[in-house]
């Protein structure tokens, strides 16, 4: 009889699993992109009011995708749809707190505010996971935290509405960050149908809060070129990259991990403020930026050394 052999074939060695730092690259990516959201959003803001910035921002993503995901969207499982649905109630709650807290305050403050998720994310994976990351990765947050406040810091610190709104959007964010691993983690789900489930819900849900809430007309269609080519912008890069890269990459690090890379979004967002913005950074702001790029790499640091003795 012939000799029979199972013929394996041999993994590319550009898998993407060959590269450990592939996950933290992406995600770094993504916080350059939510970065450039803020001075962006912003202007948007200037001629919509927010949900009805949100139903043309997220329509228009929607849009753009299905014909790339029509196929997975037909075969995906109920499994898929209802964690979908539950992640765009999470997503749609998240970008309601933001775009009003954005248009109820500064592009920098929204920036500072959004990077307390550094210390609330491993704070809940702690309490979800039974995660703790130890006493010393709390030392790394909290110069993060401390260098985003002398990044953003202005000669007074006022706390008003729009504040209160981002500070819920980032508890949010820790919130997603902390469940999606939990909720995907040892099931098979398409990621492209997830991310245009998702959307969607976000899509319909702004559009009726835009109805009922605003008393806005859905079928009235601005005619400012620059308001088109941002929202196109958020779109393409802040939505749909940003949140399937998320999505994808989010299953490979640890929540903890993905809080410290989130961190470099402030120093993005205080970027394109003075490139696009027109604003200016003192030296104090700079030596934020610097304290916030040596936690993130300090942290990622910690976590990798915990992870090479806790491992067998």
């Amino acid at each position: 009889m012939p000799n029979s052999e199972v013929i394996r074939k041999p993994k590319s060695r550009f898998h993407i699993n060959n590269f450990p730092w592939a996950a933290d690259i992406i995600l770094l990516l993504v916080a350059l992109a939510w970065g450039s959201s803020y001075i962006t959003a912003k202007t948007v803001l200037n001629n919509y009011e927010p949900f009805m910035f949100l139903f043309y921002r997220f329509l228009l993503t929607v849009l753009i995708m299905l014909p790339f995901t029509w196929r997975n969207l037909k075969k995906a499982s109920s499994e898929t749809w209802i964690t979908g649905v539950i992640f765009g109630l999470f997503l749609f709650s998240i970008f309601s707190f933001e775009t009003w807290g954005i248009h109820y305050t500064s592009a920098s403050n929204s920036a500072f505010i959004i990077s307390l998720t550094l210390i609330l994310t491993p704070i809940l994976d702690w309490i979800v996971n039974k995660k703790f990351t130890g006493f010393t990765f709390f030392m790394a947050v909290g110069l993060s935290i401390i260098g985003t406040g002398l990044l953003t810091f202005k000669d007074t610190i006022l706390f008003n509405i729009g504040d209160s709104l981002i500070l819920g959007a980032a508890l949010l964010r820790a919130t997603q960050m902390t469940f999606t691993k939990k909720m995907t983690e040892g099931k098979v789900l398409d990621s492209s149908a997830l991310t245009v489930i998702q959307l969607g819900v976000v899509a319909v849900l702004s559009g009726v809060f835009s109805l009922s809430a605003e008393g806005t007309s859905l079928f009235h269609i601005h005619q400012s070129l620059e308001f088109w080519l941002l929202t196109l912008y958020l779109a393409l890069f802040c939505t749909i990259f940003a949140f399937f890269a998320q999505m994808v990459f989010i299953r490979r690090t640890s929540p903890t991990r993905v809080g410290l890379l989130m961190g470099m979004e402030p120093v993005f967002g205080a970027f394109f403020a003075t490139l696009i913005g027109g604003e200016i950074l003192t030296s104090i702001n700079w030596l934020g930026g610097i304290c916030i790029v040596g936690a993130t790499f300090w942290g990622r640091y910690l976590l990798d050394r915990r992870l090479k003795y806790s491992t067998p």
